[in-house]
């Protein structure tokens, strides 16, 4: 019964008029059993979706997947939420109860959420299992509007004796960033039944990744996890490690170009010593050195269900890839391994020695092997520790849907006067204004630290600096932003005025930033 419906995927049709929707309106009355209506790839434009709606609403009864992707090209925003209604109202009228909406690539932003959120709040959506909503602009403010109409749904659906039941959210390429998935977090703790998450290219870093952490641990039956192109850094996959283990079901994780680094990977390689049912693991371009791509490789060694491996574009060298593929080849999973045409070298120095808070750095080369156990040992407890209290700092369930204007005042007037000081900077020369600056930012970040703040700390500069976007539509940059950029970069590449996991993430943004340029 699942195979039975309608399909008019990619036809490129133009449905202007209601004449214009007549073969699919006649499609439909004919239909003996609706259960599937594949939309994909046409155009829908006002009163071809009134009438489409009516014919739902008569012949549409069985409909249990939704297949709307690619709906809109062409089409003025200010359509979009009318026609969503005007087939909402076919689904309600036929009383539906769908299991799948996939409204894909339909760049309708927040003003088409308003129409999907009238959806999402209809008894039509209490049995919805699947939702997908790749690459459709929501940014921060859709993203709000999609998790407080998924919250209100599920109070809905409980209170009329239908627990909503969702399974599988996918929401790659919104723009989402830390406080859609916040937002988005605390409906993965209400609904507790999350199967797969599948939000890449978001702009989220370690922030939301640890708001998102906590909220997996309320959801054990998670099977695949993709976050790849997100800031996660070693705070992030840090997270990410303290919850795997209780993720028994997980089979898919991606976190590949999330700037995990080498300390990130050993925290990752430490959780899935002890976990079995992983199938695919991706942690492709990560900045990862040889010995922790190794400790990494070796966790997965005795995974029976391992099937993929993707472990390219990190920092092996060709000696430290010849070990890695002979280790998997001794297990038998040689065929799970992805090419390494992307391999940007060995590190010239060890990436621990450059960035690690370390008293000394007198090691000697031949030291490196006895000594990497207790580093390793050193950096995890570390990382677990520093996690730990963030975590614990940031309880997701009463973190408000509308942002706190008052949280960084005190941070915020410590960066104006920093950012006043390094306005006046001129050139290389000028060390009097550079350390006046350095003092600042360790001041700072002292007493973010203290606070477990540093991460919006951080936030702050980066909005300050114009390498985020600011939610304020009437912030404006600094005429003298140039400069103090020049001096945020000095103090990035210092090593000793940034702490590590800030300077990650200030450091991956700048690159962005001058890369562009």
């Amino acid at each position: 019964m699942e195979d039975m419906g309608l399909s008019f995927a990619d036809q490129s049709l133009s449905l202007n008029s209601a004449e214009d929707a007549k073969t699919i309106v006649s499609a439909i009355e004919k239909c003996p059993c609706l259960v599937f209506l594949n939309l994909q790839g046409n155009t829908l434009g006002i009163d071809a979706a009134k009438e489409i709606g009516h014919a739902i609403a008569k012949h549409g009864s069985h409909l249990k997947h939704a297949l709307w992707q690619d709906m809109f090209t062409g089409r003025l925003k200010s359509e979009i939420p009318i026609v969503l209604e005007h087939l909402s109202a076919g689904l309600l009228a036929a009383n539906v109860r769908l299991s799948e909406l996939d409204l894909s690539d339909n760049a309708f932003g927040p003003i088409g959420m308003q129409g999907l959120v009238k959806l999402l709040n209809s008894p039509v959506c209490y049995e919805l299992q699947k939702l997908r909503l790749m690459n459709n602009g929501l940014g921060i403010s859709g993203a709000k509007m999609l998790a407080k109409a998924l919250i209100d749904n599920y109070n809905a659906s409980v209170a009329a004796g239908t627990p909503f039941n969702l399974k599988v959210l996918i929401a790659g390429r919104n723009r989402l960033e830390n406080e859609g998935i916040i937002a988005l977090s605390q409906f993965f703790s209400l609904v507790k039944t999350m199967e797969e998450i599948t939000i890449p290219q978001n702009g989220i870093y370690c922030k939301g990744i640890l708001a998102l952490s906590k909220s997996l641990l309320e959801n054990p039956n998670l099977k695949v996890l993709d976050v790849q192109d997100n800031l996660l850094t070693v705070i992030g996959a840090e997270a990410l490690a303290n919850v795997l283990p209780k993720l028994k079901n997980l089979k898919h994780l991606n976190i590949a170009d999330c700037l995990i680094k080498s300390k990130g990977a050993l925290a990752i390689a430490e959780a899935l010593n002890v976990h079995e049912s992983l199938e695919n693991l991706d942690v492709s371009y990560n900045e990862i050195n040889g010995e922790s791509g190794l400790i990494l490789t070796k966790a997965l060694c005795d995974k029976i269900n391992l099937k993929g491996y993707n472990i390219n574009g990190n920092r092996f060298g060709i000696e430290t890839i010849d070990i890695i593929t002979k280790a998997l080849k001794e297990s038998n999973k040689d065929n799970t391994l992805g090419s390494f045409s992307g391999d940007e070298g060995e590190c010239s120095s060890d990436e621990e020695n450059e960035n690690a808070e370390e008293s000394s750095t007198d090691t000697e080369d031949g030291d490196t092997s006895t000594s990497f156990a207790d580093k390793t040992a050193d950096i995890s407890t570390s990382l677990a520790n520093k996690t730990a209290d963030l975590m614990k700092d940031m309880n997701v369930s009463e973190i408000n849907l509308v942002k706190n204007s008052t949280d960084n005042v005190g941070f915020e007037i410590l960066v104006d006067q920093l950012m006043d000081i390094a306005g006046r900077y001129q050139n290389a020369n000028d060390k009097v204004t550079l350390d006046k600056c350095f003092e600042l930012y360790k001041s700072a970040y002292t007493n973010a630290t203290k606070e477990l703040k540093f991460v919006d700390l951080t936030n702050l500069l980066l909005v300050k600096h114009g390498l985020i976007k600011s939610e304020d539509k009437k912030f404006q940059l600094r005429k003298d932003v140039g400069r103090c950029l020049d001096v945020l970069r000095i103090a990035v590449e210092n090593k000793n005025v940034i702490p590590e996991p800030s300077q990650c993430v200030l450091s991956f943004m700048l690159k962005k930033k001058f890369s562009v340029q």
